[in-house]
């Protein structure tokens, strides 16, 4: 290292890599470049740790001259570092050259890599070739070599974004703020898939970086999808790759995210798969959903009511207990909560001088109840002097309309409901004015069709409701909802059908077919079950169209095992409650990943039984989840082992199930195994995973196996 010759020879090494580079960028456009050397372009993750070592111990002598023992030791290492880091920063470049020619339609975030990567690698050489020169002029060395410092951790920086996700290295010091909205206004898309994808997908997957040239940031991306196909195909788990690939196999190539990637949770793919599975819609609320439906039981999780915080200080506890009486009631409107509710009873004994009251704890109330009670326009006054009044109640009292402009000193008014009050023409131009309104109850107000489209067209922000109106359309009564204990029972099932109208009448049927009321059942009382049954019901009523039908299966198994234990463990993923999930009685809904089901791959459904007392078998059926594009099969091979009294274990039933076809459509299926016996203690059954069929996408990986009971007769 010492002597000219190195020195030489590195020298010309570093003016051939510059001219080399040069070459490189001019006419990369138009580069078409052998395998091998973009092997050597993927090996610019591994080069470049070098040069960034040699460079920033060089900017620590530079900088810092009191490290080394003379002025003279200072230039001669510093310098020296600079030349082999620079060497070394031209092969780290050339590299990174090749390797980015592998990404067509290069992002941004890439282009901010390269180019400061090729700024640190020319001011790095020009710090070289004039470090005599630069040493005459300390302040202006120590500005160069500060500023190649910032421009190796700018170009860190950018590459630990491109491999690891945007922002990586920064991204523990920020902070940012999350939105809370309430269930009623949480849109399943926007907060609850959307936040999914932002902390799992867009890493890989946006405008700056397009893995597979796909986007996952807009919905028109999402729906366009990448170089493979849509990413989501409305309704059609199958055909939607982003359910496919998060579906797969960790093990498997396809699996997204990558392994070196945080994974999503079981929660987090059940959400999406049932998302796209109920329609994929992109604008629909939560509370839209049927209450049954897989994707509403999973959204809705996700939102808690949280109750609104309050800056003020609470009054104190003298004040609102002398104003509570028989006929006003002062409350806290939740615990610890500083806000508080004021509700007035006894219509007779209203005074109107009692809402001046209020005045004295005028920073606290946020609800005030005057239903029922003789309230006048001009009694409406003292309520402006409630800063913080959120919500007021009016129905049924004796307000005309004009006194309402009183209420349009308060800020943050969001709810006033007037029903049954006798409203006309005056009322319209205060309520014009409450533009902070969010729901406004005019119901029986007497204000005609015309005075109401009025206020729609003032208040575009506010749902006004004005209660039913009979138009003449027929509406559909809601399913009726199917009250039982288990899906598996031993002895006997007891089901209830149940309908919030009383009135309703409830067909319903026991062999699957969809019900009537002309043919079917009428219920009258609970069902009790003592077979294999699927109830199906629907609900009519005079006025109403029938409802849509809902319906269970039963499946009698009676025959629970004493003792039970798994010999191989099922996926992590899918583990349910483990072998319990096997004789819980719990039938597994589809696309919900709940503690019913099972889920086997890599190993093989493994159960060994024994009960206390000899058993005559004279059925099995595995209970399992058919669906071709979450590739979920029966198994491949089933084989039933028995033991007597000496514990030998002999093979008793082997059979191999046919593989559904292509158009078979998914649903949870029995699979009926041709096995019985007598005087049975202790028995083995093994089912293994299936590997997919030639007609499907992924012909010859491995079938998940996915089980919710074991049923025995």
């Amino acid at each position: 290292m010492n002597s000219q010759k190195t020195k030489s020879i590195l020298e010309n090494t570093l003016l051939a890599a510059h001219i080399f580079v040069i070459v490189l960028l001019l006419a990369e456009s138009r580069l078409v470049i052998p395998a091998w050397l973009h092997v050597v372009g993927r090996l610019h993750p591994m080069l470049l740790h070098f040069p960034i070592v040699l460079l920033l111990l060089a900017v620590a002598i530079l900088l810092f001259p009191q490290l080394l023992r003379s002025n003279k030791d200072q230039h001669y290492y510093g310098t020296y570092l600079l030349l082999w880091g620079c060497v070394l920063s031209a092969l780290t470049v050339i590299a990174g050259i090749f390797l980015s020619l592998e990404n067509v339609g290069s992002s941004s975030l890439l282009q901010n890599h390269k180019w400061t990567g090729l700024g640190v690698f020319w001011l790095s050489t020009t710090l070289y070739v004039f470090s005599d020169k630069l040493a005459l002029r300390p302040r202006l060395r120590t500005a160069t070599v500060a500023f190649m410092g910032i421009l190796i951790i700018a170009t860190g920086h950018f590459g630990a974004s491109l491999t690891h996700g945007e922002n990586f290295i920064t991204g523990p010091l920020e902070t940012n703020d999350v939105q809370l909205v309430s269930l009623e206004e949480a849109e399943v898309f926007e907060h609850v898939i959307q936040p999914i994808l932002e902390n799992k997908c867009l890493s890989c997957h946006k405008a700056s970086k397009q893995k597979g040239e796909l986007r996952l940031d807009e919905v028109e991306h999402i729906l366009k999808g990448g170089e493979s196909g849509p990413a989501v195909v409305p309704g059609d788990v199958e055909k939607s790759l982003l359910a496919h690939h998060i579906l797969l196999p960790l093990e498997e190539d396809g699996h997204m995210p990558p392994k070196s990637k945080p994974q999503l949770s079981e929660e987090e793919t059940e959400i999406i798969i049932s998302w796209i599975a109920s329609g994929g819609d992109f604008d629909k609320k939560v509370l839209a959903y049927e209450p049954d439906a897989p994707i509403f039981q999973l959204a809705s999780q996700q939102f808690e009511d949280i109750p609104k915080t309050y800056t003020f200080k609470p009054a104190s506890p003298d004040k609102v207990s002398s104003l509570n009486s028989f006929y006003r009631k002062v409350a806290p409107l939740g615990g610890g909560s500083p806000a508080l509710s004021v509700s007035y009873f006894g219509r007779q004994h209203f005074d109107e001088k009692s809402l001046e009251e209020l005045h004295a704890i005028g920073e606290q109330v946020v609800e005030l109840n005057l239903n029922h009670m003789p309230v006048k326009d001009e009694d409406l006054a003292p309520i402006a002097k409630l800063p913080h009044l959120e919500k007021v109640y009016l129905n049924f009292s004796d307000l005309q309309g004009e006194g309402l402009k009183h209420l349009s000193t308060l800020p943050n008014l969001s709810t006033l409901s007037l029903s049954g009050s006798p409203l006309n023409e005056a009322a319209l131009a205060p309520l014009g004015e409450l533009k902070t309104l969010g729901e406004l109850y005019l119901w029986n107000t007497g204000l005609d069709d015309r005075q109401i489209a009025y206020l729609q067209n003032v208040l575009p922000n506010t749902q006004i409701e004005t209660g039913f109106a009979d138009d003449g359309t027929i509406y559909q009564l809601n399913p009726p909802t199917l009250k039982f204990d288990k899906a598996f029972f031993e002895d006997q099932a007891k089901v209830e059908i149940l309908h919030p109208i009383q009135s309703a009448a409830i067909y319903y049927t026991l062999d699957g077919s969809t019900p009537d009321s002309i043919l079917s059942i009428l219920y009258k009382e609970p069902i009790l079950l003592d077979s294999n049954m699927t109830i199906k019901a629907k609900a009519f009523a005079e006025g109403w169209l029938g409802s849509v039908d809902s319906g269970a299966e039963f499946i009698k198994s009676s025959i629970r095992p004493d003792k039970y234990h798994l010999n191989f463990p099922p996926s992590d993923r899918y583990k349910g409650d483990l072998v319990n999930s096997l004789f819980d009685g719990k039938k597994g809904k589809p696309d919900v990943w709940d503690l019913a089901w099972l889920g086997f791959n890599h190993t093989d459904l493994d159960v060994e039984m024994e009960v206390e007392q000899p058993q005559d078998i004279e059925s099995l059926q595995l209970s399992f989840w058919y669906n071709s594009g979450s590739w979920l099969f029966p198994p491949a091979d089933v084989e039933i082992w028995t033991a007597g009294e000496s514990g030998e274990w002999e093979i008793a039933h082997q059979s191999r199930p046919s593989i559904p076809t292509k158009d078979q459509a998914a649903s949870l299926r029995l699979l009926p195994i041709s096995f019985s016996s007598s005087g049975i203690k202790k028995m083995r059954l093994i089912a293994k995973p299936a590997v997919l069929p030639q007609w499907h996408g992924a012909a010859g990986q491995k079938a998940w196996l996915m089980i919710d009971e074991l049923v025995m007769n």
